[in-house]
C-alpha cells in the first residue's frame, strides 16, 4: 500500500465564490510520485508534466489534479460525496501501485484540450441542439467529459464531414472516448 490516508478540507472555486460546487484539498500522507506514471499509462485523456510532478484528467465530470502529497477534486456537491471521491483515488493509486509491475509506465506529456480548440472545430451555429446555450458552452462541456460530440447535430452534416473527423480525432488523440 503506497498511500495509507488523506486529510481533506472543502473549499469554493477562487473564480467563482457563488459556485453551487465546491473544490477539495486533501493532503495526502505518503509520496504518490513514483506511481504517476503508472496512472498516466492507464488513465485515458489525462495531462501528465514529470517535470512538475503532476498528473491531471477528468472523470465523471469532475478535474481530479494529483501532486507528489496533495490531490485536488473540483465540481464536488458535498462532504460526503468528497469523501466517496478520494476514497475511490486513494483506491486507484494503491491499485496501480500494487500492480506496477505489470504496467509499462508511461512518461509522455499528454496533450491537453482546451476548449478554445474544440470550440474552433464546432459548426459555431449557436443552434442549442445539443442542450447548451452556446457552442462555446458545449465545448467546455466536451473538454470535462459531460457532453459527447454526438450531440451536435450539425456537426453530422455532410458539410462538416472535415470539422467532425478533425475533432474525433482530437479527442481520440487525447484520451476521450
Amino acid at each position: 500500500m503506497l498511500l495509507k490516508d488523506y486529510k481533506f478540507k472543502l473549499v469554493f472555486p477562487e473564480c467563482n465564490p457563488s459556485a453551487t460546487t465546491v473544490n477539495a484539498l486533501a493532503d495526502l500522507s505518503d509520496d504518490i510520485s513514483e506511481v504517476l506514471p503508472y496512472l498516466n499509462a492507464i488513465i485515458k485523456g489525462c495531462f501528465y508534466n514529470p517535470d512538475a510532478g503532476t498528473l491531471r484528467f477528468v472523470k465523471d465530470g469532475r478535474v481530479i489534479t494529483l501532486y507528489p502529497t496533495l490531490a485536488a477534486v473540483s465540481g464536488l456537491h458535498d462532504e460526503n460525496e468528497a469523501r466517496e471521491v478520494l476514497d475511490s483515488l486513494k483506491e486507484l493509486i494503491n491499485n496501480t501501485y500494487e500492480k506496477r509491475e505489470q504496467i509499462k509506465p508511461s512518461y509522455k506529456k499528454g496533450d491537453e484540450l482546451k476548449v478554445m480548440d474544440i470550440y474552433k472545430l464546432l459548426p459555431g451555429t449557436n443552434c442549442k441542439e445539443c442542450g447548451e446555450p452556446t457552442c462555446f458552452a458545449f465545448a467546455n462541456k466536451i473538454v470535462r467529459q459531460e457532453a459527447n460530440v454526438s450531440k451536435c447535430t450539425p456537426l453530422h452534416s455532410q458539410e462538416n464531414s472535415a470539422r467532425r473527423e478533425k475533432l474525433v480525432a482530437m479527442l481520440e488523440l487525447a484520451g476521450y472516448l
